[in-house]
């Protein structure tokens, strides 16, 4: 049996609350309207990206209004309470990312709740993942555990490591952030993560396709407007669709294969209803293929991954490249050199000359990052610093200090030495132009309510 994923258009380029809030409707009354999964007195959790602090004019990040219309649209439902929840990337609250969004103000305007599941103040509980393949207990925040319905609110936009970022790679922003940051990057990562949708798996996923987010995502895409809302009650079903609207192969969609094998939904044969796809389909922009693109010399050797230290400084290096940062670097302080895992550069006396030096990750050799006229950024892999580290690294100055306040990184060095010297290793977590887009992205977004 086909798996049904409904489909709403419209070629109106104005996003208000009503006009999104009927978009929404039109695509959910395909599937039986908001009453087939939300009854009354039900909680209802939200689970937008709002992975950084971009906004969804840039591509980046779930549009306020799409989620504005679903708490609208749950509440007429007849729900008692809505959150929307997230746990963002690196080191970023999750609730200044949403103020910064525009998400919290959407929110408040609906009387809704926003939870910051990565944040060591909302408690977690252990569970027991019966057939988990790589985990089989993990520690899960308490307001996913406890919803009685979770809808997944993606945006359709390009991945370096997957086609695109749906619904099934989202719920690597639904754990605490102490806990991804060790548990991702690696090999085992989509597996990991699949695990965990076993257990906690979403009722109904609505996607932001609104305007689209094309080439080198997840951080750096360029926008794309569409003007599509899809949904369907199958995160897997709800990838594929994601990856055909945008012209892209479905089947080298890791995450959702994977969630297919475990039960979470099927790829194939999927049912479009309402607008149909090819006349909505676009061909997207998947992004650079390698590392020549990049203004800088950019060594990589063995011992890395592209989950892991390698895809977390190509995306703070491609989102810098797309905000005309990194040109202002090299203006300022030349051509950079950046050096991730064991590789020899035969260059090197040469390229510590032209500019800033970075290695990163304890894969390197020790003749690199032992060298005092480096700037060595250690971890295997890096994760959550590649970015500020990356800053620090090509002599950039940022004003702030960071998305986290400094009581919570002493906390978190106290709760577990395993984390490190934060206090010594964390500077900053965003860079001006963060902060910038995400206030122009405010600005727009009070302009449409």
């Amino acid at each position: 049996m086909a798996t049904t994923v409904a489909i709403a258009h419209t070629k109106e380029k104005h996003r208000s609350i009503e006009r999104t809030t009927e978009l929404v409707r039109e695509a959910l009354s395909h599937l039986g309207g908001i009453a087939a999964f939300v009854k009354p007195g039900q909680t209802v959790l939200l689970k937008p990206n709002q992975t950084v602090y971009y906004s969804a004019e840039e591509g980046c990040t779930t549009d306020p209004l799409v989620v504005g219309a679903l708490i609208r649209l749950a509440k007429e439902a007849g729900a008692a309470k809505v959150q929307v929840a997230e746990s963002s990337g690196g080191y970023f609250s999750s609730l200044e990312c949403m103020r910064i969004t525009g998400m919290a103000a959407i929110a408040a305007r609906e009387d809704a709740e926003i939870i910051d599941l990565g944040s060591d103040k909302v408690p977690n509980r252990e569970v027991e993942i019966p057939n988990g393949k790589v985990i089989h207990r993990v520690p899960l925040p308490a307001p996913l555990l406890d919803a009685d319905v979770i809808i997944s609110v993606p945006k359709a936009k390009t991945h370096h490591i997957e086609p695109i970022s749906g619904a099934m790679k989202l719920w690597v922003g639904a754990v605490n952030q102490n806990w991804r940051n060790f548990n991702h990057g690696d090999r085992e990562m989509i597996p990991r993560f699949v695990d965990i949708m076993t257990v906690s798996r979403p009722d109904l996923c609505v996607v932001d396709a609104l305007i689209c987010g094309e080439g080198d995502g997840p951080i750096a895409n360029q926008p794309r407007w569409c003007g599509c809302v899809l949904a369907s009650a199958d995160p897997v079903a709800t990838d594929v669709a994601i990856a055909e609207l945008m012209s892209l192969d479905w089947r080298n969609l890791r995450f959702a294969e994977e969630g297919e094998a475990r039960g979470l939904g099927h790829r194939q044969p999927i049912a479009y209803v309402g607008t149909p796809l090819e006349q909505v389909r676009f061909q997207a922009w998947h992004g650079h293929e390698g590392y020549d693109y990049l203004p800088l010399n950019f060594l990589v050797g063995e011992g890395v991954t592209l989950a892991g230290t390698i895809g977390h400084v190509k995306s703070a290096l491609d989102s810098m490249l797309r905000r005309g940062e990194l040109q202002n670097v090299i203006w300022l302080k030349g051509t950079p050199t950046i050096m991730i895992g064991k590789i020899d550069d035969p260059h090197f006396e040469e390229h510590l000359k032209e500019g800033p030096y970075v290695v990163y990750d304890d894969a390197a050799k020790a003749e690199y990052k032992n060298d005092p006229r480096v700037y060595f950024v250690p971890g295997h892999p890096v994760l959550r610093t590649a970015m500020p580290e990356l800053m620090k690294g090509l002599g950039v100055e940022i004003p702030g200090k960071a998305a986290m306040k400094w009581q919570q990184i002493e906390r978190w060095g106290k709760h577990n030495l395993e984390y490190g010297p934060l206090r010594d290793k964390l500077e900053v977590a965003a860079a001006a132009g963060l902060a910038f887009a995400g206030v122009l992205g405010l600005a727009a977004l009070a302009r449409r309510i």
